[in-house]
């Protein structure tokens, strides 16, 4: 099998946990840094137009989505676990915890970030029709809304007496270490708040002893000439299970959910589950690849 290829920066969060989830997994990995913000000129011809971070890339297959690279790293090495679905679950909720959690930091520190950077954001995490004074005013409601979640985890931790799910480190402790990592980082109050969870700290130190597995950089323009001269490894395939009604070789645009003002990925159903769907995709850059996103959180539409 060809070398996972992580495309990311040091300073993001969902990367963060994709990070974790390779120290877990023992596995070793290409380290392809990119930018933070848009233009990203040796990322876009891999992902079709998609500009979120972070992207897996697998010879001429590409991940979108940590929800998706997550289930793909399962696939390429299966935790000793039998509670996969809890950790999807657990998982699938980080995922939406990390909404309040961006907007406080976001609106908190925004006088901290560049122009440019916060414009981006504010669109990405804000919605185009929310301007940074009106979420300023709402960073009492989005506090406490972490708060009483991360309550939960501090029970959790409390009563386990080790990680989130029982005495060993699973992939639901990488999806809540990238939240509080992020917290940490980027809300200038995130350490005294975070101060008021004295098991989720303990856990933190345990968290950050796993590692990121082993890493080896590689240039952008490298990786793109890996995908160049590979081919898809899966099979054009549409489950049995799939009550979806499109078919193989239709012609669809996936976008994320939410007004982000993001152009939609458009190529040729190629593989489709009742969770995820992968298309082909032509460039004169990599030529063909399969990029792949997982159903939940994104709007698929014909055109």
């Amino acid at each position: 099998m060809p070398e996972l290829i992580l495309h990311h920066y040091p300073t993001s969060p969902l990367s963060e946990k994709i990070r974790v989830i390779l120290g877990l997994k023992k596995l070793s990995w290409r380290s392809v840094e990119i930018p933070n913000l848009p233009p990203k000129p040796d990322v876009i011809p891999l992902t079709g137009g998609y500009r979120r971070t972070p992207v897996m890339q697998v010879g001429a297959d590409v991940f979108c989505d940590s929800q998706l690279i997550l289930s793909e790293l399962e696939c390429h090495k299966p935790s000793k676990t039998n509670n996969t679905g809890l950790v999807q679950i657990i998982n699938r909720w980080c995922d939406d915890l990390f909404h309040p959690v961006v907007k406080v930091a976001i609106a908190a520190s925004s006088t901290e970030f560049p122009k440019e950077f916060l414009e981006d954001r504010r669109k990405l995490f804000l919605n185009e029709y929310e301007d940074i004074e009106s979420a300023k005013a709402r960073i009492p409601y989005y506090i406490a809304q972490v708060r009483a979640q991360l309550a939960w985890a501090e029970t959790s931790l409390r009563e386990q007496k080790g990680f989130i799910i029982g005495s060993s480190a699973s992939i639901a402790d990488a999806s809540l270490f990238a939240l509080t990592w992020f917290i940490r980082r980027r809300w200038k109050n995130g350490a005294d708040f975070l101060g008021a969870f004295p098991n989720i700290c303990r856990w933190e130190e345990s968290v950050k002893e796993i590692g990121h597995g082993t890493p080896t950089d590689m240039t952008s323009e490298k990786a793109l000439d890996i995908a160049k001269e590979a081919e898809t490894y899966f099979k054009a395939q549409r489950a049995a299970n799939d009550i979806d009604s499109l078919s193989i070789g239709d012609k669809v645009s996936i976008t994320p959910k939410g007004n982000t003002g993001e152009n939609g990925v458009q190529g040729s159903v190629h593989t489709l589950d009742s969770n995820r769907i992968g298309l082909l995709h032509e460039n004169d850059r990599v030529g063909t690849i399969c990029i792949h996103f997982p159903k939940i959180g994104y709007v698929v539409e014909r055109i």
